[in-house]
This record gives structure tokens, C-alpha cells and sequence, in this order.
């Protein structure tokens, strides 16, 4: 099997560490990270773009005739 010529990034102590104490200062509270990982950013521009199509539809117009 061929790698792709992407360059994975790895999630490090440091991050990690970095991620624990933002969220803790943003919850108020100390929390334990169980799993990390990056997302793929045109994956989630894809859940975005479908929440925002799901929420457009959703609202009902009522056209008014004069």
C-alpha cells in the first residue's frame, strides 16, 4: 500500500496539555482528555454546509396575496 504524500500531524504531550487547560479555563473545572484526534477540514465543512441547509429549510414563509 502507498502512503499518501500528506504530512500527518501528530497530537503531542504539549497539545494536549495546551488543550486540557483551555478547555478547563473556558468549563471552570480541571477535565481529562480521553481521545484526540485532527478532522478532516473538508469533512467538516461538510456537516457545516448540510446543518445550514437543514436549518434554511426548516423556516416557512407565508407569502402573503394582496
Amino acid at each position: 500500500m502507498e502512503e499518501s504524500a500528506e504530512t500527518h500531524e501528530e497530537i503531542t504531550p504539549e497539545l494536549l496539555m495546551v488543550m486540557s487547560a483551555s478547555i478547563a479555563a473556558y468549563l471552570g473545572r480541571s477535565v481529562r482528555i480521553r481521545r484526540a484526534r485532527f478532522v478532516d477540514p473538508m469533512q467538516a465543512n461538510a456537516w457545516g454546509q448540510s446543518s445550514r441547509v437543514v436549518l434554511q429549510a426548516s423556516h416557512n414563509l407565508n407569502v402573503r396575496h394582496s
